[in-house]
């Protein structure tokens, strides 16, 4: 994953990934994107293979578990972005002008 901060670049990715599978939305870490066939953890700890999901799939509730977690990992990624940018404004001042 690149480890270059893009901030002022607008997203920065998703906070995970979410793909409907035994009849529940479930969230998956955010590093590799969810693709049919692929064996993966879900947030809540759940072993699955992914399939291809229909349009009517995605209307599955959403697993409370994956949610609670999904808004943490969003709320970590904030911190992590909060904190690279106050190492930048230190490292070249508030507007940039140390560069």
């Amino acid at each position: 994953m690149l480890e270059v901060p893009l901030l002022g670049w607008g997203w920065s990715g998703p906070v995970v990934w979410w793909n409907p599978v035994g009849g529940f939305r479930h969230a998956f870490s955010r590093e590799v994107r969810p693709r049919p066939e692929q064996r993966r953890d879900t947030l809540c700890g759940q072993h699955v293979v992914l399939t291809d999901p229909s349009e009517v799939d995605w209307l599955v509730p959403t697993c409370d578990i994956c949610m609670s977690a999904a808004i943490e990992h969003g709320r970590e990624q904030e911190r992590q972005e909060q904190e690279t940018s106050r190492k930048l404004r230190e490292r070249f001042g508030e507007h940039g002008g140390a560069l």
